[in-house]
């Protein structure tokens, strides 16, 4: 009688997206392609390697001396039927059991470099022991482990489908049998992904791929910790006050307390070039730009054409225009009128709309704006795509009865909607909250990894909790320099050293937020 856990999987499969092909296009390393290969064939030796490519990436891909055994697949780009077409070549069952049909493949969402040989035969022998039809780990990082998927699994698929395959696997979880791998420590929380997709993700890889055997996945926290920069790589997200001043006068806003010494200021068109261009020269990986800060960006003298330099910023994911929508509203409209397709899709308004009450709006704004705020939220409908409009309502005790309601009234439109928490800058904001976000356990902040907060004169403040903390000034100085001056303060939060840092850390509850 045949030893039914006697078995290999077929083969493995490396599905690479598109902007994973363009990425590798553009920054492919041999030396981590072979070291993929290398820690796969550790486990499983000679197995053949699946892998979809453009013709580009497939000259590279096959430049290695790891030649044997690797197939590229140049007519497949979507996941779905890179699968399917995989699945034509599994081989028949070695125990024909009427009711289980063993044969199966390793699947892997991206080139893996720090593939854990240890961790992956573990998973393969929690599969074989369980007879299960998908093994996934749900708390490991991307990258460290394959999934592993069967015949009867891609049998089971319909034939049309409009979500990723890991996607419609969670919605129908209780049609299969199932092995969820845990590992701790559980590092969900460092959102880490050890696949070559992006310059974040190869910098981890390349920070890590030296420390050789003295890196496991049970002291991969402290080796971060010993060495924060692998991390902290590159800011994502850059919060960038172009006017500093507003007419509201809103209950909810910083201004209540910050210094208006300096209102009605605004960037330069000039430096706001020489920013861009600085970006453009020094940025390795996507950024995502967002106009707001202590001042309302419509009231910029030459509005249209600091969004348009803005635009021209080559690695830019998204700009974000954060608007009260009350004043200079046809310099909105006529920017958006003006461009293309292509930088419409760049663009997100997010207009700040806090109540659909007249009374309730004046009290809270200062100002009767709610009636043409709403009139310019529905001509801008017709001029943005329905992904790059939102109205945003500040969760707080003077509204909480209308979240319902404000939520049917915009969703009839077909506008986006955006919950946002009520921040009281580490309580200098009167107590509004409906529900208290202070973190129990304080683990790093976020915002001090990924989070650049630039004021209307160049200075970058430690965090928008805390803007009279300097770290640099980013119109006279590079990005580097001024990105580097807040990784002392970064190692601290990872540190838990939480009171070694001049923000109020210890008071403040936008913990759990994220920009990008």
């Amino acid at each position: 009688m045949m030893n039914k856990k006697e078995y290999n999987p077929s083969f493995a499969a490396v599905y690479l997206e598109p902007k994973s092909i363009q990425f590798l296009d553009q920054n492919f390393k041999i030396e981590l392609w072979e070291e993929f290969l290398n820690r796969l064939l550790q486990v499983f030796p000679e197995i053949p390697v699946h892998i979809n490519s453009n013709p580009s990436l497939s000259e590279k891909l096959n430049s290695t001396s790891l030649k044997k055994g690797i197939i590229v697949h140049e007519d497949v780009s979507k996941e779905y039927d890179f699968l399917l077409k995989l699945g034509k070549l599994l081989p028949e069952s070695k125990f024909k059991d009427p009711d289980w049909d063993e044969v199966c493949f390793l699947y892997f969402t991206g080139i893996s470099p720090l593939l854990d040989i240890h961790l992956t035969e573990t998973a393969w022998n929690r599969h074989k022991n369980f007879f299960s039809q998908y093994s996934y780990s749900e708390n490991l990082p991307p990258g460290l482990t394959p999934t592993i998927m069967t015949r009867e699994f891609l049998t089971s698929l319909p034939d049309t489908l409009t979500t990723d395959i890991h996607s419609f696997f969670l919605k129908n979880i209780n049609q299969y049998d199932v092995d969820i791998f845990y590992k701790a420590p559980d590092l969900r929380q460092l959102r880490l992904d050890f696949r070559l997709a992006s310059i974040r993700s190869l910098t981890l890889i390349q920070g890590l791929l030296p420390m050789g055997e003295s890196l496991s996945y049970d002291n991969l926290l402290t080796k971060l910790k010993e060495n924060p920069q692998i991390f902290r790589s590159a800011p994502s997200y850059l919060e960038w006050e172009i006017y500093k001043g507003c007419e509201l006068k809103c209950t909810f806003c910083p201004r209540e307390f910050v210094d208006l010494a300096n209102d009605r200021s605004f960037v330069s068109l000039e430096d706001v070039k020489s920013t861009i261009t600085k970006l453009n020269t020094e940025l390795t990986s996507p950024i995502t730009i967002s106009l707001s800060g202590n001042g309302e960006p419509l009231l910029h003298p030459d509005f249209k054409n600091v969004v348009t330099e803005i635009l021209k910023l080559n690695l830019l994911n998204e700009l974000i225009i954060e608007t009260a929508l009350y004043t200079n509203t046809d310099s909105l409209l006529s920017l958006i009128e003006g461009l293309s397709p292509y930088d419409k899709e760049k663009l997100c308004v997010i207009v700040n709309v806090t109540t659909l009450k007249p009374e309730v709006y004046k009290s809270l704004y200062g100002k009767p704006e709610l009636e043409k705020v709403l009139d310019t939220v529905d001509l801008l409908t017709k001029a943005l795509p329905n992904k790059s409009l939102h109205v945003q309502m500040i969760k707080m005790k003077e509204v909480e009865e209308e979240i319902d309601p404000y939520f049917t009234f915009f969703e009839k439109k077909g506008i986006n909607v955006i919950l946002q928490k009520y921040n009281t800058f580490a309580n200098k904001l009167s107590e509004r909250r409906v529900s208290d976000l202070t973190p129990i356990h304080r683990d790093f902040c976020w915002h001090l990894v990924r989070d650049l907060s630039l004021s209307v004169d160049g200075t970058v403040s430690i965090c928008k909790q805390n803007q009279t903390e300097v770290v640099g000034n980013l119109y006279n100085e590079t990005l580097g320099d001024v990105w580097q001056k807040g990784l002392d303060f970064f190692k601290h939060s990872f540190h838990g050293e939480h009171d070694k840092i001049p923000a109020p850390c210890l008071n403040c509850d936008e913990w759990y937020t994220f920009n990008a």
